[in-house]
């Protein structure tokens, strides 16, 4: 899956972004090629592929070739991708001397396992998100990787309550939400603490009644509350996407450079 995925947006990061980003790139595709390749050998190795983990990462390699030509380009990409899997379940099929059912058996669980086990761990596909500011600074920090879970898994305690109860999350009292302004799927999420719930017309931070009932939420390091601060209503429970449970420092820089560029 990691040579997919990289295949398809090293030549629109050369397009957009320049050599810079490139070697960027390379260098954790360096690092994604071993670990692809030993997953996708152990899955190999089961279905009774006997011909070593060279040969695997041959045929990956070699697989790859569409997706990196091709894979940056709008609707071409998709068929570049799909062409990619194709070349390294028959390459690993004629490297390893192995039906082509069981090469592409070892290919698809290879893929379909690191997608399925955590979102059924976490009841989300995306399990991660990229911390982007210093918004929630000293508890969160710019390109640390946040990892998440869905919000029907789990309750959202605000502030209010966890100062309440006793309850912590991020060495501050309420849960972080992720969630989308307005709801909408093209606005960027926002990782900020639930401080507490409003009803409808109940009063919000600014004095004014809330439009609807809702979630009011801040960043830890922010003066003022995200309503009206950020100009954002009262969080409505179906906008929040994740709720935040576990943070790596550093990981989250990929991601942002990826998006942002240098």
């Amino acid at each position: 899956m990691i040579f997919t995925v990289l295949s398809g947006v090293v030549g629109w990061l050369v397009f957009h972004h320049g050599v810079a980003m490139f070697i960027l790139v390379l260098i954790l595709g360096m690092i994604g090629i071993f670990i692809s390749g030993l997953w996708t050998h152990i899955w190999v190795y089961l279905v009774g592929g006997r011909k070593g983990i060279k040969q695997t990462l041959k045929a990956l390699m070699y697989g790859a070739t569409p997706g990196c030509l091709l894979g940056w380009i709008p609707i071409v990409g998709v068929f570049a991708v799909v062409w990619t899997l194709i070349l390294e379940i028959v390459g690993i099929g004629q490297l390893h001397e192995l039906s082509t059912r069981r090469a592409a058996l070892a290919v698809i669980l290879a893929i379909s396992i690191p997608l399925t086990v955590p979102y059924a761990a976490t009841g989300i596909w995306r399990v991660g998100f990229a911390m982007e500011s210093g918004s929630m600074e000293p508890n969160m920090h710019a390109g640390d990787l946040i990892f998440v879970q869905a919000p029907a898994r789990t309750e959202i305690i605000t502030y209010e309550e966890g100062e309440a109860l006793g309850y912590k999350s991020f060495d501050e009292y309420g849960d972080v939400i992720v969630y989308r302004p307005g709801g909408r799927s093209s606005a960027t999420p926002i990782l900020h603490r639930a401080m507490y719930w409003v009803e409808k017309g109940g009063e919000m931070p600014d004095g004014k009644p809330a439009p609807h009932a809702g979630y009011i939420t801040k960043g830890d390091n922010n003066a003022g509350f995200d309503q009206p601060m950020l100009g954002v209503e009262p969080v409505r429970p179906e906008w929040v996407i994740a709720v935040a449970k576990v943070r790596i420092p550093y990981l989250g820089y990929p991601s942002i450079m990826l998006k942002k560029g240098f």
